[in-house]
């Protein structure tokens, strides 16, 4: 039997809202508050979202949850996410609502009864949607205050598409589905399957894609709809679902019955079309005799607003972590973008200057140094100007030992013997030329040159590069004023390069006039003959054959050492390239080492020590220079967008940073905190507590380590959570001033703390 027609308006109750106003509306609010800070896009927020197939009633189990009406049709009527943001009104204030798009947030329609949002809802989708069959990514916002509604959003999401309609576009089917499986992967989003009861369980998509999205399944509800279309037989079916027998969920199953089409058309209301419903379910033939709690929007309302609760109460203390990591990141942000100064007269334009030369020269100085200890230079790498230049210097020499001769290669030994016959001259036989000696070196260094120099052009290439990012670093808000000092480094570094040139050119002339007094010449003379004697030696005992008596074998060992020290010993132009040969080869190796370090000193003092040196001198020029010192403070305007957004988006992190430290204790107040005293053995390190400021609380956080000793608090019986309330009878009035009676306890002594400890639920 039909109730008589009545239609639905604002005083329809919520069938929602009965569960969520006692004790389980601070924790629904917390999430509001965090999504009402713009947070779900950092955030991932407890929520409840719809989803299912098209046609499949999802938004009108949406409608019985909070009372609002929505569009309904065959096909697909959700064209673009809705999330309807419900808000508890005070008693006698009157139902109102607001509703916008993320397009065009600024757009704000107000709405003044639940009859004319569903028009506002269908005009605002057309208006994203562009067509009648078109689908959106951007998303609807409704705002709704009303004595009946429940403290809650609820998200409705396009329904599934399996294939593309008439005049609807293909890209839809990959749009919805992207846009589902984005709602999906949100851990902490309450996942609402929407199933036909007159629906094969198999082919249910949701339901794999769920399975899919949450393994455990602890955050996903299924929701037969449609009961009244099962058709004869397929009841049985249909209570293997809804006992969890096939498709099992771990949060189970319940069945609802929602307004027909033809009981919205008689303006069946929501509190009529509940009794309606329970009237169905009692008297149905076969779900009569099934526990009444699998049935009905209120027992739906029930679980659902538990599981959101026990969401959200569990994911608090991530939440608060990840709030107070992204609140740490955006503070470290801000700093960088942070000005040093005002700059708005002559006279502070000119103060400021100053002050970011000092601290550019202070920085640059400390880059060249190798002294990294501020952290500017710690956290950023590439400022590391002197730990990069020995990369260069490492390359210079391998690039310098690269070019050495085959000294003892037997092929370049022959080929110097020629050499040495061709250049002969008044020499006396058995006597070498120094004259061969002198070109043969001379030779071989010119090869260093190329080196050299694409060391001089390298390190005044990474010197700018640093000098750039630093100033980059330091003058965040002035792009002028950057441009300005890179110009002054890149001059100053092109005339440091040609000084550089010049005084590596100098050295190596000087090396090729060969001179040392370093006694490593004279022992590397020695171990080369000594090895060419050992290799000698070991040839000749190689070459013996075996012999009765160890005379015969002595023979013909020494036999052999004689032919060897006449052809390397004798005189003749072999000989003479063998002793050639060494004498370069000692000396190549003792003038590639020098120069090396020379030219490496060279690039320090005449690179990067120059550019330290000028650039502090270059840049004090601009202080008397109005109209440059006007042009350097003109902050760009990117920077100054994205230090105003950083800066809201800080103060939106430690608001709900504050909110969830303050749920967190009244939690702990509102269900009447156990009193807990415990004596504790203070150790050398303390109580060995992590402790933190909440609402002014002294909160217990975590325990530190004790150098392998056991934490006394931890045997003491202390746990995380616990509020601190008194030290030695002593009453804590504030965070800091429980810190100091802390701090203050002798170690070796006894201490009593009472503790306020949250009860058991």
């Amino acid at each position: 039997k039909i109730l008589p027609s009545k239609m639905a308006n604002s005083s329809d109750a919520s069938v929602l809202a009965d569960g969520v106003m006692r004790d389980v509306r601070p924790w629904l609010m917390l999430a509001e508050d965090l999504t009402e800070l713009s947070l779900d896009k950092h955030l991932s927020v407890p929520q409840i979202a719809v989803m299912g197939d098209q046609s499949s009633g999802k938004s009108s189990v949406l409608e019985a949850l909070s009372g609002v009406p929505f569009p309904r049709g065959s096909g697909l009527v959700t064209r673009c996410p809705t999330r309807l943001i419900m808000r508890k009104a005070a008693k006698g204030e009157p139902w109102r609502a607001v509703a916008s798009t993320t397009k065009n947030s600024s757009n704000q329609i107000q709405v003044k009864s639940p009859e004319e949002l569903t028009s506002v809802i269908e005009r605002l989708t057309e208006s994203l949607t562009e067509s009648e069959n078109g689908f959106s990514t951007e998303s609807i916002i409704v705002k709704l205050v009303s004595e009946t509604a429940p403290d809650l959003t609820v998200i409705d999401l396009p329904g599934i598409i399996r294939t593309a309609t008439s005049g609807q576009a293909q890209k839809s089917i990959n749009e919805v589905n992207d846009l589902i499986n984005h709602f999906l992967k949100m851990e902490r989003t309450i996942i609402l399957a929407v199933i036909p009861s007159n629906q094969d369980i198999a082919t249910v998509d949701i339901l794999e894609r769920a399975a899919l999205a949450d393994p455990n399944g602890v955050r996903t509800i299924g929701v037969l709809t449609k009961p009244d279309l099962i058709g004869p037989g397929g009841e049985d079916e249909v209570l293997a679902v809804l006992h969890n027998v096939r498709k099992p969920l771990k949060l189970g199953y319940i069945m609802v019955k929602n307004r027909s089409q033809k009981e919205l058309a008689a303006g069946i209301s929501c509190t009529e079309a509940r009794e309606l419903e329970m009237e169905f379910f009692t008297s149905h033939p076969v779900f009569k005799d099934v526990d009444s709690s699998k049935f009905g929007v209120s027992n739906l309302t029930t679980s659902l607003t538990r599981l959101l609760v026990r969401r959200i109460q569990q994911e608090l203390v991530p939440m608060k972590h990840e709030v107070e990591t992204a609140l740490q990141a955006v503070r470290i942000e801000l700093k960088g973008l942070e000005s040093y100064g005002a700059a708005n007269t002559p006279a502070e334009r000119q103060k400021l200057l100053v002050t970011l030369t000092q601290e550019y020269m202070r920085h640059l100085s400390d880059c060249v140094r190798g002294e990294y200890r501020d952290r500017l230079i710690v956290t950023n790498p590439d400022l590391r100007l002197y730990t990069r230049a020995l990369n260069i210097f490492t390359e210079l020499q391998a690039r310098i030992m690269a070019t050495a001769p085959p000294f003892k290669d037997p092929n370049f030994v022959a080929g110097l013997a020629r050499q040495m016959e061709q250049l002969r001259g008044r020499e006396l036989p058995g006597f070498m030329s120094a004259q061969s000696f002198y070109m043969f070196i001379q030779e071989y260094i010119d090869k260093w040159k190329a080196p050299a120099r694409m060391a001089v052009s390298q390190m005044r290439v990474l010197s700018l590069e640093v000098a750039t990012k630093l100033v980059e670093a330091i003058a965040v808000s002035y792009p002028v004023l950057r441009d300005a000092y890179r110009g002054v480094a890149a001059r100053l570094l092109e005339t440091a390069e040609a000084s550089c040139v010049e005084a590596v050119d100098k050295v190596l002339a000087r090396e090729k006039d060969p001179f040392t007094l370093n006694d490593f010449l004279q022992a590397h003379i020695n171990k080369l003959r000594h090895d060419r004697f050992s290799r000698a030696v070991a040839t000749s005992f190689s070459k013996t054959k075996a012999h009765e008596s160890w005379s015969a074998a002595k023979e013909e060992v020494t036999a052999g050492l004689r032919t060897w020290y006449r052809e390397s010993h004798g005189v003749n132009s072999a000989a003479n390239a063998e002793d050639m040969s060494a004498i370069l080869e000692a000396y190549w190796h003792l003038a590639a080492k020098r120069f090396t370090d020379n030219a490496c000193m060279i690039l320090d003092e005449h690179v990067m020590g120059a550019l330290v040196s000028q650039m502090q001198e270059q840049c004090y020029v601009f202080v008397h220079d109005k109209e440059k010192l006007s042009k350097f403070f003109e902050e760009d305007n990117d920077l100054v967008q994205r230090r105003n957004e950083a800066t809201n988006k800080r103060d939106r992190l430690a608001k709900a940073n504050a909110a969830m430290a303050n749920i967190q204790v009244e939690r702990q107040l509102m269900v009447g905190p156990d009193r807990v005293r415990v004596t504790i053995s203070v150790g050398q390190k303390g109580v060995g507590l992590q402790l933190a400021d909440e609402a002014g609380r002294l909160t217990v956080r975590g325990f530190r380590t004790m150098d392998g000793a056991p934490n006394p608090s931890v045997e003491a019986g202390v746990k995380t959570g616990d509020i601190i309330d008194q030290v030695n009878g002593e009453h804590v009035g504030s965070f800091h001033a429980g810190i100091a009676l802390l701090k203050g306890l002798p170690a070796d002594a006894m201490a009593t703390l009472t503790l306020l400890r949250a009860k058991e639920e």
